[in-house]
Parts: C-alpha cells; structure tokens; sequence
C-alpha cells in the first residue's frame, strides 16, 4: 500500500527520514505540505505571476480615479510598501471563503463600504490585466483549480501530520481527496490551536479530546486513536538586564546539555526575533551552531553598494556621498549615469555592469536570469529598475556552510521538529509571541464576524509551536531580558512555569580572548617646537584640553570615521554665510526668513523626512534669531566680512583664523561668532586658569591692527537668539600670552589622556584610549 506522508517543513521530513534509516525500515514518500497542495491541483493553461511582476500589475490596476479614497500613494516606491498587505487581504479573503459584502455587514461606517468597493474594482482590474497577459495569481486559485486525479491515483492513501493552521480552501481540498482515498490527521490538541478543532467539527469530525495526541480519517469523519498528553516541560528560567547578556547563558545551557549527554545535533537554539541570528553569529567564534534560517544576502557588500547608489539616486545628499565613499564606488562613473532614463531589462543590466552585481554568485545569478525573464517586456527608469533588483535580491538567502552541530532556528521552522534539548532566547511579550503585522483593513470585530482568524487566533498558534517543542524536549532553557523596560512572556504563566531565576552572566564568555589592543604608554612627542607650527583656535584648544587628543589628530594625522549625520553647526554656518552673500543687512523679519528658508532647501535638497523634520526644527528654532538681527541691523550695523580668513603673529607664534562675520557701524566694528551650542565654556569668567578656549582672544590680537574701535561677541543662534559680548576679554587675552609663552618653552609633551573623563563622550579617539563607553 502505497502512502503520501505530508509534513509542515522540509526538516521534518529530514528528521522523519534519518528516524527511518536508523529502524532499517523501507523509506515511504515523504512531501511538504505546500509542495502536496501545488501538486494535488491543476490551473488553467495560466502561469503563476512573479512576486514582483504581481505588484507592478496590480499598480497599473490602481489607475482608477476613485482609488484615491483609500489615501494609497501610487507611485511604485510607495505603492510597493503597502501592495503586499492589498495582496494578502485578498488571498485571506479568498482562500477564507469570505465575500466582500460579508465584510460590509460587519461594519457600520459608510466609508468602510466605499473602501471595500475600491478593493474590489482594483481586485478586478487586477484579474484582467493577469489573463490579458497569460497569467494567474494566488488569490485566484480557489475559483479556477481542479483536483489533480493523476498525481491523487498515483498513491492508496494520505496522511497529514499537521501543526499549525489550514485555511477553508486547504480543508477543501484535503475534504475533496478524502473522497477519493482515505486521509489521516495526525496532531495534537490543546487549548492553543481551539480555531482549527472547530473547523473539524464544521466537517463533522467527531470531538477532538483535550490535551491529547489524535488521528483521524477524513473520510469516515472517524478517530482512530486517542492518546492523553502527559508529557511536561522540564526547563530553566532565566532573566538577565541586557539582551546580549542572554548569549553567555545560551552558552553555558548548551554546554550543560552537551555534558549530560545530550548530543549536540539534538539541541536546538530558538530564535522569536530572526534578527538576532546576526549577534549570536558574532559570538561563535568556535562555528558551534548552524543557522538554518540561512544569512541575509541584503548583509553582503555586493548588496549595499547597489543600496548605497539607489540611496544616492534617490536624494543627492551629503550622507549618500558619504556611503559611496564607504563602499568604493566611483562617483564621477556613476555621475556619468542618468537614473530617470528609460530602459529595458537587459539595458538596465549592462548599464549597471560596471559595478559589482556579484553574479559569480550562484544564487545571485539565478534571480538575475529570472528577473530578466520575467521582465523581459517592462520599460522603466533606471532608479526603478535598481528599486525592483533590490526587492529581488533582499529576498534570497546565503546557505551557513561552516559546519556547526547546535541547529539554529526561527520559531516556524520548528514546526513539526523535536530536540532532546531546547533553548528560547527573547521569551518577552511582543516577542513570544510574535505580535501579528497591524491589519491595515480590518479590525478584530469585522474579522470575528466574518469567521477570520484574528489577531489571538494566530498569537495562539505560536504559542502552541513553543508548548509542543519545550514539551518533547528533554532539558529546556528559556531566557528574557529586561532592557527597555521588557517584560516577560506572559506566556510563561501559561505554560505554568513562572518567571524564573534573575542571573548575572558570565561575560567572560563572550570576552575570554586576551584583549587585542596593543597596551601603549601615554606616547611622547620629542623635539616638540612650537614655532615650526601654524597654530588656530581648535588646535590650541585641543592641546591644552588633551594631549593625547592632540597627538592622534595633529601628530599622527588620524581621520576620524566619517559620520553620516549632518553637521549641524557647519550646516547653519554655510548657510548664514549664503544668507549674506548678496545682502548686507535685511529691514524686515519676513524678508530675512523667507530667504533663509529658501537656503535651508536650496543648501540641503533630500527627501529624508529626518532631514524634513530638521529644517522644520532649525527654522522654528532661529525665529528669535532672525529677530535681534533685524533691531541689529535697525541700529545701523552692516555685514561687511563673512568667513575672513586671518593669519598674523601672536607672542612669537603663528596663528590663523576663520571670522564668522565681521559687522561695522559709522564708529565700532563687531566680530562676531556664530554658536549654536552653549557658550558657557568660551564666556567663563571665573577660574579662568582652566580655559582653554582662547579663540576670541586669537581673533582680537590678529584683527586688532585691521580695525578700530573692535567689540567681539558672540551669536546664540538658538536659546536667545542675541549677540552676547565677550567677557573679561583683556584677563583671557593676558592669560593667552602665558600660555604661549609656557608652549614656546616645551621641547618635549608627553601625551597623556585628559583628566576630564565627560570630555571623551564625544571625542573621535575613545576607542584608542580605551574611555567612555568602550570601559
């Protein structure tokens, strides 16, 4: 007698197989059940549409002008991000048998009926479009499919071992088989997974018992065997702080079931939050696991350099030229490209050749030829085609080859698995379990009237996945964190375990290399002369405030790592400056905030609303800016420099400068520097021993010759908004003289690390002096 085994996952069927070769028994035929489902119909001399093919369809479906009413952006960046959750509610419909005016009864909003017939327009648009072009999509599947009898006679019988959830359109078709040929149901039951039991019993399947293991033939609607689940969960509970804390402990539970005798190809690591697969791997130095799930090939260079020029097509901005320096991509060679110019596929291709499309990559090749293929008639700009070469290439995955024994899993793949020993990281609320993706269409009242799972159903089924595993495993550990005011599973309770054991790890576990960086002495500068120097403000002032600081950026020449964030202070420099450019002074505050307000677009054009929001932000914040320049300006001062390059001799050393602005009246000049931080540091006036600051004084002692009647003050872009004057000039400009005159007698600085620990938050050489947050 010839029987198809159906499995949920192909590494059931792996572990059903081994089980079976180690009994010497004759191995059956062993299938997954999405394989089972495309084989056991056939369609209509249609082909199944690409997933990408099907959003660029159903886009050119939502060209109707009441398709507007559902607020949806159409262009194809935006559209892409909420097509998928357009298709899945109507697969959901379809598959769940439900109608559109099932839905409508559900509701009593007008606006909900208005949206559903646009749903409904836009899913017959999209049917169209697919048969005028010999295609067929899932969600057509349930109204055109018929039993495949060949592939149905071609076994005596069928068995499903089920977990987890089927739809109407499932059960029917297994309901329709069982027609023909005995079908078994082999699960277990329990409180988690009531939704599927009652589907059953809408069969006529007989009452399921409680807790129990059950099969059951589809066809005589009959139980076969019923066994009561006495089995229990053995496992530890641990909470940590940190969520990196809960590496060690996995550490340590692995090794503990590996010395009680546990294999280690029979313990499993479960990961809630796949994510996290990226930090454990960082861990194993020893490559004990091996992550089934795969590595994302969206982590790859290949990958990112591709993102960093889209990311670059896309704004033009200052961060984005910083990525392509990151990656090594020529910028004038790109430049050289036209991202809005039409193309066909293979154009789009061998335009991109120059750069690395990493097609020796076996994977990678695949997907390019597939892609081709299926777009081989679509015209579109290049910035689109690299959108959609992107969403093609994020979808694959990079085998782990490295050889680990401890099997790394999302908590899916474990559905229909077992291991002697379990371990569960991130068993937090919102993790275990996973909260399902916001329905952007229904609500959980219209789903619990039209008998669609809701949002408990499918948490349900999760937890059903867990109780199963952790029952049939030998030993378990289950760890959560407590960072971010987490909370554990409540889940937990459920399960009747508690909240366990709040442990401190060993993070010599995660440390246990000596340290890597070379020990070094606080280094020393010999021969020190600082007559053969050209001094500014900043270089002082990080000698007197950091020797070591000094020695990295000044003697070594160390460039600190390139920030993608805006500099905001240069940023309001560069466009004040621009603001005084061709006008010397502005009479009216509307008129001065209006042009600066066309700067800050004009200075920095992007599309990232992180930016968006600081324009709005910087335009609020130098209103009262604005203001006092305009009383200034009243009282008859004029903008007569704007970012002067000095230079000159101050007590035997050289010293050079940049002036903010310099501002005269009929009588006084002003020197002026713009702050957008505090200036409580430059401004002390008392113990004034400590200042190190010594920039307005620099700026008094060169300008002093070019000018008469010279003031110095400063701008508070922000806070104030005013000019504020600086204070004890003469005392810190005697002080300065001291200083150089100290400076001019060393002939040897030995580079010690600063005192002032608050200093190195912000310093670009924490690492290398091992401070602040690298302790």
């Amino acid at each position: 007698m010839k029987t198809l085994h159906i499995y949920p996952t192909a590494r059931a069927i792996r572990n059903r197989q081994q089980e079976l070769r180690e009994s010497n028994a004759l191995l059956p035929t062993l299938m997954r059940i999405d394989e089972f489902e495309r084989k056991a119909i056939v369609l209509p001399e249609l082909t199944m549409v690409d997933s990408l093919q099907r959003v660029l369809l159903l886009q050119k479906g939502a060209k109707f002008d009441s398709f507007e009413g559902l607020k949806i952006n159409r262009e194809l960046v935006r559209f892409f991000t909420r097509s998928d959750s357009i298709l899945k509610f109507f697969e959901e419909l379809v598959y769940e048998n439900v109608n559109f005016s099932d839905l409508v009864e559900g509701d009593a909003y007008v606006e909900f009926g208005e949206h559903i017939d646009i749903l409904e327009e836009l899913l017959e648009n999209y049917r169209r479009l697919l048969t005028d072009r010999g295609l067929t999509d899932r969600v057509f599947i349930p109204q055109s499919y018929k039993l495949n009898l060949g592939f149905i006679d071609g076994f005596d019988s069928f068995e499903l071992h089920l977990e987890g959830y089927m739809s109407h359109f499932e059960l029917k078709i297994i309901e329709e088989i069982a027609q023909f040929k005995p079908f078994i149901i082999h699960m277990q039951i329990s409180k988690f997974n009531k939704k599927i039991q009652e589907r059953f019993l809408d069969l006529g399947v007989e009452k399921l018992e409680e807790d129990s293991f059950v099969s059951f033939e589809l066809q005589s609607k009959k139980v076969i065997s019923s066994k009561k689940n006495r089995l229990s969960i053995n496992a530890n509970i641990f909470s940590v702080e940190e969520r990196l804390a809960q590496i060690p402990i996995v550490l340590e539970s692995i090794q503990n079931m590996v010395d009680r005798g546990i294999p280690p190809e029979e313990i499993v690591l479960i990961l809630p939050d796949e994510s996290f697969k990226d930090t454990i791997k960082l861990y194993d130095r020893l490559n004990n696991f091996n992550f089934a799930m795969g590595f994302d090939y969206s982590k790859t260079k290949s990958y990112k350099q591709l993102d960093a020029i889209y990311q670059y097509w896309q704004s033009f901005s200052d961060e984005s030229i910083v990525l392509l320096k990151k990656y090594e991509i020529d910028r004038a060679k790109l430049n050289e490209i036209t991202p809005s110019q039409k193309s066909d596929v293979e154009q789009f291709f061998q335009i991109m050749a120059i750069f690395d499309l990493d097609l020796k990559r076996t994977v990678v090749e695949e997907s390019w030829l597939h892609f081709k293929r299926v777009f081989k008639k679509e015209q579109m700009s290049l910035k689109n085609w690299l959108f959609l070469w992107l969403k093609q290439l994020n979808k694959l995955t990079l085998d782990d080859v490295r050889g680990g024994k401890v099997t790394v899993m999302g908590a899916l793949e474990t559905r229909g698995v077992s291991f002697q020993g379990v371990v569960v990281v991130d068993f937090n609320d919102g993790i275990v379990p996973a909260i399902p993706a916001k329905d952007n269409f229904l609500n959980s009242s219209i789903r619990k009237f039209a008998n669609l799972p809701t949002k408990n159903d499918r948490e349900a089924l999760q937890k059903q996945l867990y109780k199963r595993i952790l029952e049939e495993a030998k030993k378990a550990t289950i760890i959560y964190s407590t960072s971010n005011n987490r909370s554990p599973a409540s889940y937990l309770y459920e399960l009747g375990l508690g909240l366990g054991e709040h442990i401190q790890p060993n993070l010599e576990l995660l440390y246990a290399e000596p340290n890597q960086v070379i020990a070094e002495y606080d280094p020393v500068i010999e021969n020190f002369d600082a007559s053969a120097t050209v001094w500014s403000p900043t270089r002082l002032k990080t000698f007197l405030s950091c020797k070591r600081e000094y020695y990295y950026r000044y003697k070594e020449r160390l460039k600190p790592k390139e920030d993608n964030e805006i500099n905001e202070g240069q940023f309001l420099h560069k466009v004040l400056e621009n603001l005084f450019k061709e006008q010397k002074f502005f009479t009216s505050v509307d008129d001065m905030k209006s042009k600066l307000n066309r700067l800050l677009d004009q200075l920095l054009e992007t599309t990232s609303p992180k930016i968006a929001y600081s324009k709005l932000l910087w335009r609020e914040k130098l209103t009262k800016f604005i203001e006092n320049q305009i009383y200034h300006f009243k009282a008859g001062w004029r903008v007569v420099e704007r970012e002067k390059q000095i230079v000159g001799e101050i007590g035997g050393l050289r010293f050079k400068g940049i002036v903010d602005r310099v501002d005269k009246s009929d009588k006084q000049t002003l020197i002026l520097d713009y702050k957008s931080g505090s200036i409580k540091e430059a401004n002390r006036t008392k113990n004034l021993e400590k200042l190190t600051d010594f920039q307005m004084s620099i700026y008094h002692e060169l300008l002093k010759d070019n000018y008469q009647n010279i003031e110095l003050a400063f701008i508070e872009l922000f806070n104030s908004g005013g000019i504020v004057p600086i204070t004890a000039l003469s005392e810190k400009t005697e002080l300065l003289y001291e200083t150089i005159s100290e400076i001019k007698g060393m002939n040897r600085v030995v580079c010690e690390r600063c005192e002032e620990i608050s200093r190195c938050q912000y310093c670009d050489f924490t690492l290398l002096c091992e401070r602040g947050i690298y302790l």
